[in-house]
């Protein structure tokens, strides 16, 4: 027989009373008054229901009419449910919890979990959220980012019109090619950001005057735009901000409702002007400008010589005014690599 001493309660009131709970041989159970040794429940077998073991916290006998005993008698429960039920699988919670080791070994596996969740796993789930998320979110985001980006960073554009209609005249064969994408060209003094480009998650891709006057050569701006078309065509700009606010876009691509979304979209504007794409981003574009450049008999080396003339910009600014000239290569990192790529000739010879 099994005797543990703990509370009773009758399951009616909150009334506590000193008991002692005898288990039986043959699982029968039997509480009793710790006063006087009165009977106040028995049961022919061991059908109560026990709560699980946490440290030393108290334990329950449950009863099926309500009733429960209350004990910090850990090791008397166990006894009785190993002679009576089997040890479940919680017990092996309290085995764990209670030893150190285990412990920091569990620690070591959840923030090792983290890690990779946070370096893998979000980034897959920003691609499948963005994949899903309906054309309504994008034109949202799009609008909001221009908007913000008009009102704090750009200025109206000073390119005469001639000037615009003749640069859209030579993009128009390349938008053509990706009509599916909706993309449309916008021209702004971009002031404090210099050379730039920028590819919003609706499909508007904005030039600032200081890159148009910047290019030496018509196809040094489009191998640009084939490059920002490569960041629409990934999703790149709403991957990134889905990565921010993973959760909450999540809920937008299940429910497909934007109302009230606005506050989702407010870091895109620094993202774009002031961070910088993953390398595993500017590689997607890089590879996707470069095959397009290549399909169309254009140059690639256009493009490297772009962002040479532009690095060659940057160091002259410094220590100057200017010395946080932002410009292109501050939102897509220059590396010889990646010039490289784009110059036939240096590729070949690169291990």
């Amino acid at each position: 027989m099994i005797n543990i001493n703990g509370y009773w309660y009758d399951g009616k009131t909150s009334a506590q009373a000193g008991a002692v709970c005898r288990i039986f041989d043959n699982g029968a159970i039997r509480i009793e008054s710790r006063d006087d040794g009165r009977p106040l429940k028995t049961v022919s077998e061991f059908a109560v229901r026990t709560s699980p073991r946490l440290a030393n916290t108290p334990r329950y006998l449950h009863f099926a009419t309500g009733e429960k005993f209350e004990t910090e008698d850990n090791e008397a429960i166990d006894a009785a449910l190993k002679l009576f039920k089997g040890r479940s699988l919680l017990h092996l919670v309290h085995k764990l919890e209670s030893r150190k080791g285990y412990v920091l070994l569990c620690l070591a596996a959840v923030l090792l979990f983290a890690w990779a969740f946070a370096k893998h796993g979000v980034p897959v789930a920003a691609r499948l959220i963005a994949e899903r998320l309906p054309p309504t979110v994008y034109g949202h985001a799009g609008k909001q980012t221009l908007q913000i980006l008009d009102r704090s960073v750009f200025g109206p554009t000073e390119l005469d019109d001639a000037e615009k209609r003749r640069l859209v005249t030579r993009f128009e064969p390349v938008l053509a090619d990706h009509h599916k994408y909706d993309l449309k060209i916008l021209f702004r003094k971009g002031g404090p950001i210099g050379p730039n480009a920028f590819a919003l998650p609706c499909g508007t891709i904005v030039f600032t005057d200081e890159m148009a006057r910047l290019a030496e050569h018509d196809n040094e701006l489009v191998s640009v735009l084939a490059h920002e078309i490569g960041h629409i065509v990934y999703r790149h700009g709403m991957r990134m901000a889905i990565q921010d606010s993973l959760l909450a876009f999540a809920l937008l691509a299940m429910t497909g409702d934007v109302s009230g979304t606005s506050e989702l979209f407010m870091g895109l504007p620094v993202m774009l002007t002031q961070l910088s794409y993953s390398r595993e981003f500017e590689a997607e574009a890089d590879g996707y400008a470069l095959k397009y450049l290549r399909s169309r008999s254009i140059p690639s080396v256009h493009f490297a010589r772009l962002m040479r003339r532009m690095e060659e910009k940057q160091r002259s600014s410094f220590g100057k005014s200017q010395s946080k000239w932002a410009s292109y290569l501050s939102t897509h990192p220059m590396t010889e690599e990646r010039a490289r790529r784009f110059e036939p000739n240096k590729r070949a010879h690169s291990p």
